[in-house]
């Protein structure tokens, strides 16, 4: 069956729309602080998107695959990660813990429960987001991720590492896996009932987003906030607004998911023609080369005008264009060659896409 006939269009659309958000958001640390908070929210919402997304097509199409399957293609996901932290980054895997990693681990383990009841992924997710708080409550939460470069070797205790898989890493457990379970849930809820769930959905979704928006600004007592001060402004560069991730934020994250994907599914969109479904099609690829080309291009660049970081937001917005641009060329070869040579290998679909 054609590659397009297997996709979704309105999922690797919203991929696409997260892709656009995620390349400047992780280019963040080439530009000046402070960082406006507008560029701040929108480049929150990414990790999110790809993390529901990806669990719930698990949901949909487990019954093709086996346990095997999943196995394989979330240690490749984690493998990727694994590369882009020692080659490129040059830091020992698995102390950082990148995106890829919590999306690696929920692929087989959500393929064991996707026959699970709805409720009960409801409660998985639950408890995971509470132990968010318990467990910052309990053992706190470190500014700085733990990072140990291959240059600069030191030995973190088991405590600490545990700390940054569980706690403080970029994407830890809690509570990044918990996003994988509601991810599920609302794929199965969405499909199996039909269309006709949808104004629910975009209630819901409207609701969890203006929610957020007011847990987030407004100066609530005990509630950690931007009102407050208690959210990192920038975390080695990055600014987004999870570290850590609060309750606002997660209602904010979660209902923006859920909206958009609602109304873009009730929209009809030519896979041939989207940009976004272009890119959204070559999530994967995207999100190593952004990286690749920023850290090997657009900062020795910067460091060749004599400069730090970049302080003109004009300037700022042509290197992420330039950026993207690239990688769609890149992209674009990609899927002359796959029109020759179909993938077979899972290692290769994942890579590349099937």
């Amino acid at each position: 069956m054609p590659e397009q006939q297997l996709r979704l269009p309105w999922v690797d659309t919203l991929r696409g729309l997260a892709i656009i958000l995620m390349v400047p958001a992780n280019l963040a640390p080439y530009l000046a602080e402070p960082h406006p908070v507008w560029f701040r929210i929108l480049g929150s919402f990414a990790a999110p998107t790809f993390i529901m997304l990806s669990a719930g097509m698990i949901v949909l199409r487990g019954e093709k695959h086996n346990l095997a399957y999943y196995l394989k293609r979330g240690g490749i996901v984690v493998g990727v990660g694994v590369l882009l932290d020692t080659l490129l980054w040059g830091i020992f895997p698995f102390t950082s813990f990148d995106v890829l990693y919590p999306i690696g681990i929920a692929m087989p383990l959500l393929y064991l429960l996707r026959r699970s009841d709805s409720r009960e992924l409801l409660y998985i997710s639950v408890i995971i987001i509470l132990a968010t708080y318990v467990v910052q409550a309990l053992f706190g939460y470190h500014a700085e991720p733990l990072e140990v470069y291959f240059d600069d070797i030191w030995m973190p205790s088991i405590v600490r590492i545990l700390q940054s898989w569980f706690i403080d890493g970029w994407f830890p457990i809690f509570p990044w896996l918990g996003y994988a379970f509601i991810g599920a849930l609302f794929f199965r809820t969405l499909f199996a009932e039909g269309t006709g769930t949808s104004h629910h959905f975009v209630t819901l979704g409207a609701g969890l987003t203006l929610t957020g928006f007011i847990l987030l600004f407004a100066p609530i007592p005990f509630i950690r906030n931007i009102a407050d001060g208690t959210i990192l402004v920038t975390r080695a560069g990055y600014s987004e607004i999870f570290y850590p991730p609060t309750f606002a934020y997660i209602f904010t994250s979660i209902g923006i998911v859920v909206l958009f994907s609602t109304l873009l599914r009730r929209m009809t969109f030519n896979p041939t023609h989207s940009v976004l479904g272009f890119f959204g099609r070559h999530s994967m690829m995207v999100y190593i080369l952004h990286q690749v080309i920023g850290s090997l291009v657009v900062q020795p660049i910067i460091a060749g005008y004599g400069e730090e970081s970049i302080t003109s937001g004009p300037i700022f917005t042509l290197v992420n264009l330039a950026v993207l641009a690239v990688i769609a060329l890149i992209c674009f070869g990609i899927e002359m060659l796959k029109h020759r040579y179909p993938p077979k290998s899972t290692i290769v679909q994942v890579l590349f896409g099937r």
